[in-house]
């Protein structure tokens, strides 16, 4: 069963029919397979909130004295030189942005060291980021959910480090959360997005995901976001 179900060719028409606007060529998706997955994931993020009603505007920095669109594909540099998107509804404002460390639910500033995570893709509040550096955290507190990029096909293990990531983050996911009672806040739930299927046994833990009604979701080939 093949792991690269994901045609980089198609999406990266796609995106710039989405980015036509914004002065982008292909290389702006990125030239690996798993950079264009995430551009493309990252798009249909912000499309999941502009069909729940939400205005979106992207803002671009300034780079060489001018605007230009600009993904961020590493864990390393500062979140002022990238583009991300601002969210509006209802007097609701957002921001989603791409590959942001943001700090683990249970760190305190006393602790000796660091403890955070660069996400993939963050949904967080409007805060201003442009005097973070490439190590600064975002506080947990602002964080409103995230998502995780693999372009490959899913085991059991994966799904379960995903878990494990949602309770460092945002422990609340994990409890009996989508009962009869549930009601969407049409705020994206933390999610895990692969290119590929999902293995028997990471659909059998997927399984049991839904059956204790937890706050995520995995997306995949068979379950597109």
């Amino acid at each position: 069963m093949s792991n690269y179900l994901f045609d980089q060719e198609k999406a990266k028409k796609e995106l710039l029919k989405f980015f036509k606007k914004e002065k982008t060529n292909l290389n702006s998706f990125g030239n690996k397979v798993n950079q264009t997955f995430e551009a493309y994931t990252l798009i249909k993020t912000v499309e999941w909130f502009k069909d729940n009603g939400w205005s979106i505007r992207i803002i671009n920095p300034k780079i060489n004295g001018s605007k230009k669109f600009n993904l961020k594909f590493s864990t390393r540099g500062a979140p002022s030189k990238y583009s991300h998107f601002i969210c509006d509804k209802d007097g609701k404002r957002c921001q989603i942005r791409h590959q942001l460390r943001v700090t683990t639910r249970a760190y305190k500033e006393k602790n000796k060291h660091d403890s955070n995570i660069c996400c993939d893709i963050v949904i967080m509040d409007d805060v201003d980021l442009n005097d973070y550096s490439t190590d600064t955290a975002l506080p947990n507190v602002n964080l409103i959910s995230f998502g995780e990029v693999k372009h490959m096909s899913a085991f059991a293990e994966l799904v379960a480090g995903f878990i494990g990531m949602v309770y460092e983050l945002q422990p609340d996911r994990l409890k009996k959360i989508r009962t009869k009672k549930f009601i969407t806040n049409d705020l994206i739930s933390p999610y895990m997005n692969v290119s590929g299927y999902l293995y028997k046994t990471a659909k059998g833990l997927n399984e049991t995901i839904e059956k204790r009604k937890y706050d995520i979701d995995i997306y995949s080939h068979e379950r597109p976001l």
